[in-house]
């Protein structure tokens, strides 16, 4: 299963991505597993991958 990503920010398209993942691994998953599997394979390559900084001065 190919499962594609799309970073936007500000509604501009910024990074695209393709996380494979091997199909039996989804085999014997409800609909809802399979969702929720996916949602943390997404959530894994934004960890991996969006970086976000702030400064607060004087606080």
């Amino acid at each position: 299963m190919d499962i594609k990503i799309r970073l936007s920010v500000e509604g501009e398209p910024v990074k695209e991505a393709i996380v494979q993942i091997e199909d039996y691994k989804f085999e014997e998953l409800t609909e809802e597993e399979r969702e929720s599997a996916i949602e943390i394979v997404v959530r894994n390559w934004a960890d991996r991958h969006i970086q976000i900084e702030w400064e607060a001065p004087n606080a």
